[in-house]
């Protein structure tokens, strides 16, 4: 009777140790996972992972970043269509046609305007290794992206529309550092 307990606890031993050096090789692989597999492994875990490979591989850094690192090119590339937009909000304010478009299209402006900073803030709370604060801040400027849509400034819809999805990704994307 003791044999059996013995030999079925080796064996449960054995099993559990195995399946740790397995997990722990599988976690150390992801770890050190870059190029076109991290981006892909790391976009599955969004929303829109066609969005977030697709903006992620118009960037040549990604393909040597590791996962912190991606992460950062995310936040930059949102960056940079969230300030592109605003200069597209701008010219629409500049070429308004009557007094109450340049009104709305000065509102839909002011707002992007004050999110873009939003959202630039993000990056220095990201370089602080406050990745947290960083998702958050970025999470409200997701939330006001449909601010000028809402006002009826249909001109931004695709450059919104794209925005808020990448900036959703971005999310999920934070949310794997911490």
């Amino acid at each position: 009777m003791a044999i059996k307990y013995g030999v079925s606890l080796s064996l449960l031993v054995i099993q559990i140790v195995l399946s740790l050096l397995f997990s722990s090789h599988h976690f150390a692989k992801a770890d050190n996972e870059i190029g076109k597999s991290l981006i892909t492994t790391t976009c599955n875990h969004t929303e829109f992972p066609d969005v977030c490979i697709s903006t992620l591989e118009s960037d040549p850094r990604s393909f040597s970043a590791g996962l912190t690192n991606l992460s950062r090119i995310a936040l930059e590339l949102a960056i940079t269509e969230a300030n592109e937009t605003k200069v597209e909000a701008f010219k629409l304010v500049n070429n308004a046609g009557s007094y109450e478009s340049w009104g709305i299209r000065l509102a839909c402006y002011d707002g992007f305007n004050s999110s873009v900073y939003q959202l630039e803030e993000s990056l220095q709370y990201f370089d602080q290794l406050k990745y947290k604060e960083s998702n958050r801040i970025v999470d409200l400027f997701n939330g006001g992206l449909n601010y000028c849509i809402n006002l009826g400034v249909v001109e931004l819809t695709t450059r919104i529309t794209f925005l808020r999805k990448f900036t959703t990704d971005i999310v999920a994307i934070l949310h794997l550092l911490f």
